[in-house]
C-alpha cells in the first residue's frame, strides 16, 4: 500500500511564499510570442509551459554565452510539445509568386528546420535546457528521457492572414491544408501547406487565426495532446489527400464526430476504410458555432474552469518553508500527484466541477455537519476522486484544524478503496466548510494509491469505517452519472480512459508524504 502524496493551502493574507516550485516569469521577447504563451499558459497551465528557455550548448564551465531555444516549451509527462513562433510579414508590394515562396521560407521552411533542431538537442541533452540566459535555474520539471518522450512540434506561423483574406474573400484568412502538397512544390500553391517532408519528423502548421481556435476548444492539455496525435495520424497518411478550406474546419469536424468511429474526423458513416481523398469544404466551422448545443456546452465549458483555478492556485502558492520534518517529498513527485488533477480533460473538469459544486450547496444548509462525495465513473473506473467539507470545531485553532481534516481525508482515501476495491488511485480534495464563520481559505490535496490491501491493512482500514461512519452502507452510489451528464453535452472527443500510459509507473514513486501549506 502506498501512502499519500499531499499537498495543502492555508491563507494567503498571512503569507506571501516563494512556492514549492522555481516558475519563470518570462511571456516571451515580443507580443507575439507573448500572446502565444497566454494562450499556453491558459490552457496548459504555468507548471507545464515555459517560454523563452535557454540551452548550455555553447558554454563551458559556466563560461560562455547560452543559446536561445524553443519559443515555448509544454512538458507533460512524456509528452513534450515544441512551439515555434514567427511573425513575419508578407510582402503584399511584390508579385504572389514571389512573395509567397518567400514568405513560406520564412515563416515555414525555417521554423521547422529550427523545431527538429531542438527536438534532436532535447533527446540527446534533456538535462541542458534552463529557465536563465545564465544556465542556473533548472527547468521545475524533469524532461524525459528520449527512450520515454513523444515529441510533438508546432510550428506558429504569423503575417500572412491580410493578403490571405485578399486572395480569398470570404474566408477566414487561415492557410489551407492540401496534403497533396509536398516539399518544393508548396511554393506555387498559396497560402496553403501540405507534407512539409514526410522523412522527417511530422510538424504542425497553425497561423494566427487558426492556433486561437484550436487551443480555444482544445484547453486543456489532455484534449490538446489529444488533438495533435489524431491531426498527425490523419494528415500523415500517404494513401489519402486531404484537403481543408482552413485549420478550423478541421477542428470542427474533430469535434461533431467525436471519437465513435475508428477516424476521428470523418462521420461513422465512412465505415472502416478511409477513403483516398477528403475535402472539407468551409460550411463546417460556421456551422458548427451556430449549433445550440454547441453553445450550451460552451456555456458549460465556462464552469469547469474553477477546476482549472484550482490547479493554478495548487501551483502557485505551495510554501516550501512548512514541510512536514518527518517526511520528504521531492518536486517531481509533486508534480506528478498535481499532473493527476491536470490531466482531466475539459469535459471531465465539467462533471468535476458540477458534482463539486453540488456538494458545496448541500453542505451549506448543514453548517455543523462532515459532509464528503465520491466521484468516479465507469468509462475510468481506476480514478476515485473524494471532496471532504469539514466544519472547524469550537475552540479549535487554524493549525489543529487543518491536522483533523487531513486526518480525516486520509481516512477518506483509505475507505474508498475498500468501497472500489478494483480502483488503484484515490484523490481527495479537502475544502473548508461553506458556512464556515473564520477568514482562512485552504485546500487539501492528498493523492493515495494502492494496488491491494493485505489482510490486516483491510482490518485496520475497516475498523477505521465503523468507528468514524465513512462511507459505509448509507453511501449513495449514482451509476451512470457521467452517462447520464453527458446526454446534456455535445459529443466531442474523449481522453483514452486508461488515462496516461505512465500511470502505473507513477504510482509506484507516490510512496511518500508531505505536508506542505500554502497562503491566499
Amino acid at each position: 500500500m502506498s501512502q499519500p502524496a499531499q499537498i495543502e493551502q492555508t491563507n494567503e493574507a498571512t503569507a506571501n511564499p516563494a512556492g514549492v516550485f522555481d516558475l519563470s516569469s518570462a511571456e516571451g521577447v515580443n507580443e507575439s510570442e507573448r500572446m502565444l504563451m497566454r494562450l499556453c499558459r491558459k490552457s496548459f497551465l504555468s507548471l507545464w509551459a515555459h517560454a523563452n528557455l535557454h540551452t548550455a550548448q555553447d558554454m563551458r564551465d559556466g563560461r560562455g554565452s547560452a543559446k536561445e531555444f524553443a519559443d515555448v516549451l509544454v512538458i507533460f509527462g512524456n509528452d513534450v510539445i515544441i512551439f515555434s513562433d514567427k511573425n513575419i510579414q508578407f510582402q503584399a508590394d511584390r508579385e504572389q509568386n514571389i512573395a509567397w515562396p518567400r514568405w513560406f521560407k520564412r515563416a515555414v521552411t525555417e521554423s521547422a528546420i529550427q523545431l527538429h533542431g531542438a527536438m534532436s538537442w532535447l533527446r540527446r541533452f534533456p538535462g541542458r535546457i534552463f529557465l536563465d540566459a545564465a544556465c542556473t535555474r533548472p527547468l521545475p520539471i524533469e524532461l524525459p528521457s528520449a527512450d520515454r518522450a513523444r515529441y510533438h512540434l508546432v510550428a506558429v506561423t504569423r503575417g500572412s492572414r491580410d493578403a490571405c483574406l485578399k486572395t480569398f474573400p470570404g474566408s477566414f484568412g487561415t492557410l489551407q491544408i492540401d496534403t497533396g502538397i509536398e516539399g518544393r512544390a508548396h511554393e506555387k500553391v498559396p497560402f496553403t501547406v501540405g507534407a512539409l517532408d514526410r522523412s522527417k519528423h511530422f510538424v504542425h502548421v497553425l497561423d494566427e487565426f487558426s492556433l486561437e481556435v484550436v487551443m480555444d476548444e482544445m484547453d486543456t492539455i489532455t484534449d490538446f495532446l489529444a488533438y495533435l496525435k489524431a491531426r498527425e495520424a490523419f494528415l500523415s497518411e500517404a494513401d489519402t489527400t486531404v484537403v481543408a478550406a482552413g485549420e478550423e474546419q478541421l477542428i470542427a469536424a474533430y469535434i461533431s464526430n467525436g471519437d465513435n468511429g475508428k477516424h476521428p474526423f470523418l462521420p461513422d458513416a465512412v465505415g472502416s476504410d478511409k477513403p483516398s481523398l477528403v475535402i472539407f469544404d468551409d460550411s463546417h466551422y460556421p456551422g458548427l458555432i451556430q449549433r445550440p448545443e454547441y453553445q450550451a456546452k460552451r456555456r458549460q465549458d465556462e464552469r469547469s474552469r474553477a477546476w482549472d483555478d484550482l490547479l493554478e492556485r495548487l501551483i502557485r502558492l505551495g510554501d516550501p518553508r512548512l514541510v512536514h520534518p518527518e517526511v520528504e517529498q521531492t518536486n517531481h513527485e509533486t508534480e506528478e500527484a498535481l499532473r493527476l488533477m491536470a490531466s482531466e480533460s475539459r469535459f471531465r473538469r465539467h462533471l468535476l466541477t458540477e458534482s463539486l459544486l453540488e456538494m458545496l450547496a448541500a453542505a451549506a444548509e448543514e453548517p455543523c455537519k462532515r459532509r464528503a462525495r465520491v466521484f468516479t465513473t465507469h468509462e475510468q473506473s481506476d480514478l476515485v476522486y473524494i471532496f471532504l467539507v469539514t466544519p472547524k470545531r469550537p475552540n479549535e485553532t487554524d493549525d489543529d484544524y487543518r491536522k483533523h481534516r487531513v486526518a480525516m481525508l486520509h481516512a477518506y482515501c483509505r475507505c474508498a478503496k475498500l468501497r472500489f476495491p478494483q480502483s488503484e488511485t484515490f484523490i481527495g480534495l479537502g475544502l473548508d466548510h461553506p458556512a464556515r464563520d473564520y477568514e482562512m481559505s485552504s485546500e487539501d490535496v492528498i493523492v493515495f494509491t494502492c494496488h491491494e490491501y493485505t489482510p490486516a491493512e483491510k482490518a485496520e482500514t475497516e475498523r477505521f469505517q465503523r468507528e468514524l461512519g465513512i462511507l459505509g452502507e448509507g453511501l449513495t452510489m449514482r451509476e451512470g452519472y457521467a452517462t447520464e451528464f453527458a446526454a446534456m453535452a455535445m459529443a466531442r472527443p474523449q481522453a483514452n480512459p486508461k488515462r496516461h500510459d505512465d500511470n502505473k509507473k507513477r504510482k509506484a514513486k507516490l510512496a511518500k508524504a508531505s505536508r506542505r501549506r500554502n497562503r491566499r
